[in-house]
């Protein structure tokens, strides 16, 4: 017993040098994301009126495209490792989702209480955007974002600094310092859950997503009932490109995918 805790302290204190290339594959993809939504806010405006421009830019160009696409492309065809470093693996399937649904319970006792629930009609939109989006930001900042940051520079620093890139991503939708601010320990509190089994599955779909239902409630984003449809669809094409993705990494073979992992962490 304290042979394994002395090995997860080490790998929890642990810090390192050894930036790669990746920083430059997630900084393009930070970019990419914060880009789409900021022009999806601003310029095209989340009203109905720009209801489609809106889910185009925000939900299938950044979060489908740029935020799950890139990181599948640049782990699977780029550096010929499999969809499971992106934080999609069965290990640890068990553990991670009694874990997500008691950290859900607790969730829901605090930030549920005395919340005004919409109608169901406008409620259906919220849910599926809170699935959709809550899906693309455990793989982008979780599986992407904070375990190629830990390749980097180690599990603390990976986790402050994927915290303050999360923070700083909500530019995209007019946050204030303060707000960003609040954004940053929300960040780290995602962080930490979904080290502890490094398997999205710790954090969607039922943990995150009730997290950011709260403020898609508080903040009364009018969604129309069809846009119920447009984030389902969003996240079946998620799963689509990593289903794409998981085939062509099972051809790969796996002394070709072991070296390339371990020249990865060797710098």
């Amino acid at each position: 017993m304290f042979a394994n805790l002395t090995k997860i302290s080490k790998t929890i204190f642990t810090m390192r040098w050894q930036p790669n290339k990746d920083l430059i594959a997630i900084a393009v993809s930070w970019l990419l994301v914060v880009s789409a939504l900021y022009t999806a806010t601003f310029i095209v405006g989340s009203t109905v009126a720009g209801g489609m421009a809106y889910f185009g830019l925000y939900a299938i160009l950044g979060a489908t495209l740029f935020g799950i696409g890139i990181p599948l492309y640049w782990t699977v065809i780029i550096r010929k490792r499999p969809v499971s470093d992106l934080g999609l693996t069965r290990e640890r399937l068990g553990l991670s989702i009694i874990l997500q649904l008691i950290f859900a319970a607790l969730q829901f006792s605090g930030a549920y209480r005395g919340l005004q629930m919409p109608a169901l009609e406008s409620l259906l939109p919220l849910i599926s955007l809170a699935l959709a989006i809550g899906f693309f930001e455990a793989i982008f900042w979780r599986g992407w974002v904070l375990l190629r940051l830990e390749e980097c520079f180690g599990v603390i620093p990976a986790i402050v600094i994927g915290s303050i890139l999360y923070s700083a991503y909500h530019i995209g939708y007019g946050m204030p310092a303060s707000e960003m601010i609040f954004l940053f320990f929300i960040g780290v509190m995602y962080a930490v859950a979904f080290r502890i089994t490094k398997n999205v599955f710790m954090l969607w779909p039922v943990f995150q997503p009730m997290g950011q239902l709260v403020t898609l409630i508080k903040d009364g984003l009018p969604l129309p009932l069809l846009a119920s449809l447009g984030f389902i669809e969003a996240l079946i094409l998620m799963w689509v490109l990593i289903w794409l993705a998981s085939r062509y990494a099972r051809k790969l073979p796996k002394a070709q995918q072991a070296a390339t992992v371990a020249q990865t962490l060797n710098g």
